[in-house]
């Protein structure tokens, strides 16, 4: 290849052609990352494909400037899937392509990120007399020891701290022939990994054993099928997931199991390892930069043929995916918001798995709406596990979840607490029963509101249009948004009165409640501000599974897919948060996070029990969640999203526009409304209005959602909003256009 046609990651959907000098030449082929001259910087690229002469007429042609030869080059598979996410999604193909590669891959250098480690070897030829100092003499004893005991080589490291001594010690050791010093590449991945322990294969019950025999089925043909897995908690969907894994192993094929938390991928990736050992990579966003390069280079190379990971891991590249595994497949996380490309995970695995003749399984105690219908329509197969697994042959019994009223516990009005009575008790005689209680509150900090007792004035960040949470530990206000923080005003900032109330419950005011009302109780708590380290998971997990915490407290991240045998408790502290935010998936989202925590209880021999604290008892989305009834709770919202044309009826797309002048990014907002209605006339549109947090970061934002019926092709869609873009022209330096195809979220 002596022209090649080059993708780079910039917001500029065309590609850019190149000269390779002869010593790159034999590196070229598609999927390969190099580094290229642009104007007057350097970028990181991908090969896409070779060129022509006639790609350089009109301008002179520049040479590739290295190329990383470390790197496996991205399949012709993954390249076509990058393209699919560009086109669908509205992005340019260099910036899907960079969502592909492992972390650095967007710098402008093609330099060795593989670390080596100095290895010591005895050898056995070496001189009969020992060496003369003292020092040399115990190396080389320890090192004749060791490889009599066939444990060498050895690293340098190891060698020098167990007998002393330094670099130059070894290296004049080596000048004589006592030893050799190689250089060995250090798997940064494996070093990480923790000890496999082998586990059993239980035995399944008969909707597992349905559900395995038709995935199996499918995966058998050879030919595309997705399943949608509608499985209560606790009726054993991790399992099926094995088993359909080991009969893609056992045809030699490769595998990618998605999961939505980084906090569920200990877990996740302990059950896969029992089975499957040192075939499982993790790719997560939490591990070390050379931690996941190593792993991604292990994939590509072939040496792990199961990937397990949140979003960006489907983008793995595994060679000849035969099964692609969605757990809790209706979890907003799975989509990408920014940077570009916007893409949903939990699609995009269904996309991957028809274009490689693959099996999808998708998997949810309650399953999102799109993919219900889905599932009716003949797309997905449905198959049906409605209940949990047997215990001594009688399936184990869901929770009971009894309500707590709020209105009826004049023990919290006008204080500042957050428990119930009846909760606390609970708390305490399963502690001491030796059982375990998980708690939900999802909101983080101290407490969400800091206010003026005179004039109700609250602290507003001053760069977003939201009100500072009062975080206790380091004793400031911050913004969720932006991430500001400032110390908390002693006297109100409008009238000066000093007597100012922190208002409302964060996890951090929760766990004070709890240790000073139940100070023998051991609390973990789990939220962003105590999992910002690396392996803070895993350890608050490990922990909590050990039985060295009574209560584990935390934000929706303990309500996602966690399995701890102890818990008979679980307590929701407001259970209808949420449900009055101006978004269509308000209260899909809510009844799906009230059902996931409830599940967590009684998943064992022990009966689980759920107290869901709230004001509103009455409200839909409580009583459904009451009665465990997911196709109730369907029925209703499917029948409302018809009406209204909201997904799964009709597609959206939202387009924000963002900029520090609030009525000139209206303005603009408005003229790109009118041409998208020149040119998609049958296409509903809602704004331009603005944002739900109107300011950001100092940006004005004004959102435009276009709700596109089904009969109306994306392609038109996309067409369209292109043409409109192209006649509105360039946008203003500091002006931002973002273009969301299929949101999750609107606000």
């Amino acid at each position: 290849m002596q022209i090649v046609r080059v993708a780079l990651p910039l917001p500029l959907d065309r590609l850019y052609t190149y000269l390779v000098p002869q010593a790159f030449q034999r590196w070229m082929r598609p999927g390969r990352r190099v580094v290229v001259p642009f104007g007057k910087r350097q970028l990181a690229g991908v090969v896409i494909e070779a060129g022509l002469e006639a790609d350089l007429k009109g301008y002179k042609a520049r040479d590739i400037l290295d190329v990383d030869v470390e790197l496996p080059p991205l399949p012709t598979e993954l390249l076509e899937l990058t393209r699919w996410v560009a086109t669908y999604y509205m992005c340019a193909w260099g910036e899907a392509l960079r969502a592909a590669l492992p972390p650095g891959s967007s710098q402008a250098t093609a330099r060795s990120r593989v670390q080596t480690v100095a290895m010591i070897e005895y050898n056995e030829e070496g001189p009969e007399a020992p060496p003369t100092g003292a020092r040399q003499q115990a190396i080389v004893e320890q090192l004749r020891i060791w490889h009599q005991g066939e444990q060498t080589p050895v690293s340098q490291a190891r060698l020098l701290a167990e007998c002393g001594g330094t670099l130059a010690t070894l290296r004049r050791l080596a000048d004589l022939g006592y030893l050799f010093i190689e250089q060995e590449e250090r798997d940064r991945f494996s070093e990480e990994r923790p000890d496999i322990v082998a586990s059993t294969r239980p035995q399944l019950h008969a909707a597992q054993v349905d559900a395995v025999d038709q995935i199996n089925t499918a995966l058998a043909s050879g030919t595309y099928h997705s399943f949608l897995l509608h499985g209560v908690t606790g009726s054993g969907k991790t399992e099926v997931y094995l088993r359909a894994l080991e009969t893609a192993r056992q045809a030699g094929r490769t595998a990618i199991v998605l999961v939505p938390e980084i906090s569920l991928t200990p877990q996740t990736v302990r059950r896969f390892r029992s089975r499957f050992g040192d075939e499982v990579a993790v790719l997560h966003s939490r591990m070390a930069d050379g931690e996941r390069y190593d792993a991604w280079r292990g994939i590509g190379e072939g040496r792990y043929p199961i990937v397990i990971g949140p979003r960006s891991a489907i983008l793995a590249p595994v060679e000849n995916p035969a099964l692609i595994i969605v757990d809790e497949e209706h979890e907003a996380s799975y989509k990408q918001f920014d940077p570009a490309p916007r893409y949903h995970a939990r699609d995009l695995a269904v996309i991957r798995a028809m274009k490689n003749g693959a099996t999808c399984i998708l998997g949810s105690a309650t399953p999102s709406l799109e993919s219900l219908a889905n599932a009716r329509s003949g797309k997905y197969t449905l198959l049906d596990m409605p209940e949990r697994v047997p215990i001594d042959g009688t399936p184990a019994r869901l929770p009971d979840i009894r309500i707590v009223d709020l209105r009826s516990e004049p023990e919290l009005k006008g204080t500042s607490r957050a428990l119930s009575t009846r909760l606390v008790k609970g708390i305490e005689e399963r502690a001491n029963r030796g059982e375990q209680t998980i708690l939900l509150l999802n909101r983080r900090g101290f407490a969400p509101v800091m206010e003026c007792s005179a004039c109700g004035w609250v602290p507003e960040c001053p760069d977003c249009s939201v009100s500072m949470v009062y975080h206790r530990p380091l004793n400031h206000l911050r913004c969720h948004y932006c991430g500001i923080t400032q110390r908390p005003p002693s006297r109100c900032g409008s009238c000066g009165h000093a007597d100012l109330a922190f208002l409302g419950a964060g996890t951090q005011r929760l766990e004070s409640e709890l240790a000073e009302r139940l100070p023998d109780v051991r609390v973990l708590r789990m939220d962003l501000d105590t999992t910002s380290q690396k392996g803070s998971h895993h350890a608050i997990l490990d922990r909590f599974g050990r039985g060295e915490a009574d209560v584990l407290l935390g934000t929706q991240m303990v309500a996602k897919g966690l399995d701890f045998e102890k818990v008979t408790l679980v307590g929701i502290i407001r259970a209808e948060a949420g449900l009055q935010l101006p978004d269509i998936r308000a209260e899909e989202r809510v009844f799906q996070l009230l059902t996931q925590v409830a599940g967590r209880a009684g998943r064992a021999e022990l009966a689980g029990e759920v107290l869901l604290q709230c004001v509103n008892p009455a409200h839909p989305v409580i009583q459904y969640a009451l009665r465990h009834d997911y196709h109730g709770f369907a029925e209703q919202a499917l029948a409302t999203r018809s009406m209204l044309n909201y997904p799964p009826a009709g597609r959206m797309v939202s387009i924000l526009f963002s900029g520090p002048e609030d009525d000139k990014t209206l303005e603009l907002a408005d003229r790109f409304r009118r041409l998208v209605d020149s040119r998609l006339p049958d296409v509903d549109r809602l704004g331009p209005s603005p944002a739900f947090v109107h300011r950001l970061k100092n940006r004005y934002r004004h959102q435009l959602l276009l709700k596109i019926p089904t009969h109306v092709p994306a392609s038109r869609v996309r067409e369209g909003i292109q043409q409109a873009e192209q006649a509105l022209g360039s946008l203003p330096a500091a002006v931002c256009m973002t273009i969301d195809v299929d949101p999750v979220g609107l606000v």
